[in-house]
């Protein structure tokens, strides 16, 4: 499916309401912030055809109440429950600057690829829960046993958090190069690697508990998955430092095209592919190249014109959204 507009037509925004019923999560605002200026709530509803059946999923908010609701075959269900549910792989414009802005994007990245696994998401949002509480207790403790049933919590939650995410980053690691190479045409020297956020992740108890008295001094937990990060390198080199703009947005690309097949992989059926704005950029040649390689699944992708490729194609459907953006039917 593409969504074709002119730039400030609605495209994205068609693409968010999308994300919103997938996940119940917007990947650019809080809930309060998508009710139109005017109106009291929000609702996106739709028709998922997923590999158990189809669902019929509804989100809502209600802003006099604050009141956030999905459901899914008029049945109420879990924001985290919902969060991993109906998978897919989002590539945003501003993901081309993945590796020249801090870990927290990545650290995402490495939260959405693997959050349709149930075990992961129950470790990463215990984790977190448990790091905030030791934070808490941090502020207050007098002695590093104040702590130190947060610590051993922390140290049992990292261990699962870390084994989830260092097999998909040596995922990466092992398709990224060849398929950068299917997609751009350009063979380059790419190595991925895994930051963990602690010198010995085998040892991170020691680790918090040698940093007792600097903890103690900031009131925070200075080492733990937390702090984890993905490097990338080129020739031996960080890809941020050598690789141009539009190359950093093939790389990009790539790992997001590669995170859909460890999702494949792991769940045994395809994720969606959303793209917005991927073509932006590219050359005519590259645009030819990436759209003759990406995987075959349903994708969605939003263009301010069809590119000759796409013309030729008979299994693609083009939406203008601007009647959509002006309140037509």
């Amino acid at each position: 499916l593409a969504i074709l507009a002119p730039n400030a037509s609605g495209k994205t925004n068609f693409l968010e309401a999308i994300v919103v019923m997938l996940r119940g999560k917007s990947f650019r605002a809080n809930a309060s912030d998508l009710v139109m200026w005017g109106e009291d709530n929000f609702v996106v509803r739709g028709e998922v055809e997923h590999a158990e059946g189809k669902s019929l999923v509804a989100v809502e908010y209600q802003v006099p109440q604050k009141l956030f609701r999905i459901e899914e075959n008029s049945a109420p269900v879990s924001p985290v429950t919902f969060f991993g549910r109906y998978p897919f792989v989002l590539f945003l414009p501003e993901d081309t600057f993945l590796f020249n802005r801090g870990p927290t994007g990545r650290r995402n990245f490495l939260n959405t690829s693997l959050a349709t696994s149930r075990q992961y998401l129950a470790n990463i949002v215990q984790y977190h829960r448990v790091l905030r509480q030791r934070n808490a207790a941090l502020k207050k403790a007098q002695s590093i046993e104040d702590i130190a049933v947060w610590t051993d919590l922390l140290t049992t939650h990292a261990v699962e958090v870390w084994a989830h995410r260092q097999s998909f980053v040596s995922y990466l690691a092992s398709h990224v190069p060849a398929i950068y190479t299917d997609l751009f045409a350009e063979n380059l020297d790419i190595a991925i690697s895994f930051v963990p956020g602690a010198p010995n992740m085998e040892s991170l108890g020691e680790i918090l508990s040698d940093a007792w008295q600097y903890e103690k001094r900031y009131r925070y937990t200075m080492y733990g998955p937390h702090r984890d990060d993905i490097a990338v390198y080129v020739g031996g080199k960080l890809a941020q430092d050598t690789m141009s703009r539009g190359q950093l947005r093939g790389l990009v690309i790539a790992m997001k095209v590669a995170a859909y097949g460890y999702m494949k992989q792991s769940l045994g059926h395809d994720p969606l592919l959303l793209f917005d704005e991927v073509l932006s950029e590219l050359d005519a040649a590259r645009q030819k190249n990436l759209l003759a390689h990406l995987p075959a699944t349903q994708t969605i992708l939003t263009c301010t014109s069809i590119p000759e490729e796409v013309k030729k194609r008979n299994d693609v459907f083009v939406l203008d959204v601007r009647p959509l953006a002006a309140g037509a039917p």
